[in-house]
């Protein structure tokens, strides 16, 4: 980056001797403006996945700081500059403060929001007199070092420091745990923050970073056009402008930003010195629609798929046409970067990708047993499996005679809960707190008491939640200690996956208290609660679609308990993966697994964040026989690591094979709690799902 940049300054400094036309140190200049504002508006819209329409209100900001600054106060240019990304800072910070506190200005309620902001400041500069007063404000070409040359290289080096300095955070950001974490939040923000993510402090940062970035370019912006008005930065022209740069390079890469901006302004440049004016907008709109459609991730993911192809297309294009003397060097540039982006995407479009050769993922209980301890599973395993095939037929009843088979599940059910208890390790994992997080800190030492003890690990108290008029959870009151699974079941809407969302802080309880390790978690963040030890899988799985399936388990790594760099994550995932064995598809994308993996992707996930309570809500949602078996056996080899579980699930056989104990939901009340064998039997229970007159 550092050597880019220099060689840009070099060049622009010796322009006359190596050929090149002073036009074309103006025209540079634009392109590096527009990259200092596509990057900065890519950190929060790009990264982030929070689309933005207010680029021009930073831009604005900047632009009036310099303008005021040094017209009315005599405050020196290079001063000017960085108190115009303070204060694009301030105003960042004000928005994002406002919005994303707000969990309901998401989409496109938050680009409304954005939207609105540029029109109110231009509202105010207009009956302002000190700003604008609706005249424009005329910005004098300072003073500047004799060695810089002329006005437009100084122009130009400053345009050149800002878009350096926005393209080298974007940079950093990009491969960092920082940037890890905005893709995170950009492909499930909800899934991210439950994760162990501080998705608002990362959004906060993200959009105060645009905003400097962008009130610095801004001010520089100010001295280049000379006379700034509110029309010419408040408007919908550089937002605008911004978004079909960025979506056309990539919005997820930091390369994605300089990429676009050099082929707009290119194309802009070449249709205005052809006369073409007037077909600028058609044409800008004819290539944003063609790109959405071929190559909807921009062309920075077309040419790094094929990036020696779309390299020799650009060569030989640019080569060849400079050879004839016909063509001007703008035109048989935007000719080769032209061919390039087209090759790139008709290649990667008709050339198949090479896909992994993949080993048979599925393994059987049995083969799991085996593989865990080096041997055939014993005697008790055996009684386990026995029980398990009985309870198979259940699973295929129909509904009606449900009731009947009921109680052969719960004969069944002390069979298979021995050979649970033969497998079952007591001891649980080390707790590690957070630095800063002092109450999920002493959450962490209360489970580490509580195991030690055998106390409660988690505990909820007259637990009620309203949504509106209606009462999801009506005094739930339940205890998970260590060493148990314990399965939760009712029938629909009976407060299941509620009752999850309180337990990993999701949701906030109306009334009650809910207490990880004797320590309640109420106005904890749902990464704080992580923290304590504390994980969960969704009934739909959530993975970060935009990464491998290696870093989906080594996000839950850097940002779960105990921490973890990258690299240190990584190689932790892969550990991981082999316990549910998906270790084979380590670099495959989610949006390759079939819902099994992904199932299985979410365990694996869940399990890196070290917990010591699991909460699996209905995991083996849409599996086959063969797969539930399958995830049943993974469930088993992760409670034999220690952890605790909580298993939301209507198959009945999963549950017999599985929990130590059942608690039963029913119109948000708990209706039956204890032994699976008595459970099931209770004629309440059967009422719950079946109706009166069946029970």
């Amino acid at each position: 980056m550092a050597a880019v940049t220099a060689l840009l300054a070099v060049l622009a400094h010796f322009h006359s001797s190596v050929g090149i036309a002073p036009y074309s140190i103006v025209l540079t200049t634009t392109v590096l403006f527009w990259i200092a504002q596509a990057t900065s508006w890519n950190l929060l819209s790009g990264y982030a996945g929070y689309f933005s329409f207010g680029q021009g209100a930073y831009v604005g900001v900047g632009a009036y700081s310099m303008a005021v600054l040094t017209g009315r106060h005599d405050v020196g240019f290079l001063w000017s500059i960085p108190i115009g990304g303070l204060l694009g800072g301030v105003l960042a910070l004000a928005v994002g403060a406002v919005a994303f506190r707000l969990g309901s200005l998401r989409g496109e309620i938050f680009a409304l929001l954005t939207l609105a902001v540029p029109f109110l400041l231009a509202t105010f500069a207009r009956i302002n007199m000190d700003i604008d007063g609706g005249q424009g404000t005329v910005i004098a070409l300072p003073a500047y070092p004799q060695w810089v040359g002329d006005a437009q290289h100084m122009l130009f080096y400053l345009s050149l420091a800002v878009a350096a300095l926005a393209v080298a955070v974007a940079l950093a950001v990009h491969g960092s745990r920082y940037g890890h974490g905005l893709a995170a939040v950009h492909d499930a923000e909800d899934a991210a923050e439950v994760l162990g993510v501080p998705t608002f402090r990362y959004k906060m940062v993200a959009i105060v970073l645009g905003g400097v970035l962008g009130g610095m370019g801004g001010a520089v912006f100010a001295m280049q056009i000379g006379f700034v008005a509110v029309e010419s930065v408040f408007g919908l022209t550089i937002p605008l402008f911004v978004i079909v740069i960025s979506v056309l390079g990539g919005r997820r890469h930091w390369l994605g930003p300089v990429i676009g901006a050099v082929l707009v302004v290119v194309l802009q440049d070449r249709l205005s010195a052809g006369g073409l004016e007037s077909l600028e907008n058609i044409v800008m709109g004819a290539l944003l629609v063609g790109l959405v459609i071929v190559a909807p991730d921009g062309l920075y993911g077309r040419l790094r798929a094929r990036p020696w192809l779309a390299l020799g297309a650009f060569a030989v294009v640019l080569i060849g046409m400079s050879l004839t003397g016909y063509w001007a060097e703008l035109d048989a540039l935007l000719y080769a970067m032209f061919a390039a982006a087209i090759v790139a995407t008709l290649a990667d479009r008709f050339l198949a990708q090479p896909t992994p050769k993949s080993p048979d993922a599925t393994f059987s209980p049995t083969r799991v047993a085996a593989d865990r301890s080096g041997r055939t599973p014993q005697p008790a395993a055996r009684a386990a499996g026995a029980a398990d095939a009985g309870a198979t037929e259940v699973a295929q009843l129909p509904l009606l005679h449900a009731a009947e088979a009921l109680p052969g599940l719960a004969e069944a059910a002390p069979q298979a809960g021995e050979a649970r208890a033969a497998e079952a390790v007591v001891g649980l994992g080390e707790a590690a707190p957070q630095a800063g997080e002092a109450r999920a800190a002493e959450a962490v030492v209360g489970l580490g008491e509580a195991a030690a003890r055998g106390r409660a690990l988690v505990s909820c108290v007259g637990v009620t939640r309203d949504f509106g008029g209606v009462r999801a959870l009506d005094g739930v009151s339940l205890q998970v200690f260590p060493a148990e699974i314990v399965g939760l079941v009712g029938p629909n809407g009976s407060g299941k996956t509620t009752l999850v969302n309180l337990l990993c802080g999701a949701l906030q309880p109306t009334r009650g208290t809910v207490a990880i390790g004797g320590r309640p978690i109420g106005g904890l963040a749902p990464h704080r609660v992580a923290h304590t030890g504390v994980a969960r899988t969704y009934q739909i799985p959530r993975p970060f679609e935009s990464m491998t399936v290696r870093d989906n388990v080594a996000m839950a790594v850097m940002f779960g308990r105990t921490g973890a760099s990258l690299s240190q994550a990584r190689s932790k995932a892969q550990q991981h993966l082999a316990t549910v064995h998906l270790g084979h598809l380590a670099d495959v994308r989610p949006g390759s697994l079939n819902l099994h993996q992904r199932q299985l992707l979410e365990m694996a996930r869940a399990i890196a964040a070290e917990p010591v309570v699991l909460l699996l809500d209905e995991a083996l949602a849409g599996l086959n026989p063969a797969e539930i078996d399958d995830a049943v056996a993974v469930i088993r080899r992760i409670h034999a690591t220690g952890i605790s579980i909580v298993v939301v699930e209507h198959l009945l056989r999963v549950l017999n094979q599985l929990s130590t104990r059942i608690v039963v939901l029913d119109r948000g009340a708990v209706i039956a709690d204890g032994d699976p064998a008595q459970v099931l039997s209770d004629p309440a229970v059967v009422r719950a799902y079946l109706g009166r007159q069946r029970a």
